[in-house]
């Protein structure tokens, strides 16, 4: 019963998924490294972190659905980002990143959130 229960106890502890914000030189908006963002449905609940990349000072994340994603947004811009997706149902969700590139510049875009993928 133990080693069951240590296997399970593994299953719920996944890696985050890592996404980095970037405003590649010579782009006129900013992007996020993976778009739409898979969640596997075999990893049930899963911490998602978005983190300033390339030429972007701050960003913010809006619009997570708040009955799948604790927190659904990053309360102002800021460095960095995490939320838990629930992932407890297989569907697309978008969000909003607003971000502020290093010299002032300021963008929008809708990526997406792909569970149960």
């Amino acid at each position: 019963m133990i080693a069951a229960q240590e296997g399970r106890e593994g299953l719920l502890n996944m890696p985050p998924i890592n996404v980095t914000v970037d405003w590649p030189t010579g782009q006129t908006a900013a992007s996020v490294s993976q778009n739409p963002i898979p969640v596997p449905s075999a990893n049930g609940a899963t911490v998602i972190r978005w983190t300033c990349g390339v030429n972007v000072a701050t960003f913010a994340i809006t619009g997570l659905d708040s009955s799948e994603f604790n927190p659904s947004d990053s309360n102002g811009q800021g460095t960095s980002f995490t939320t838990t997706d629930s992932n407890n149902n297989a569907t697309s969700y978008t969000y909003t990143v607003s971000a502020v590139h290093t010299n002032g510049l300021k963008s929008a875009h809708d990526p997406e959130i792909e569970n149960g993928s």
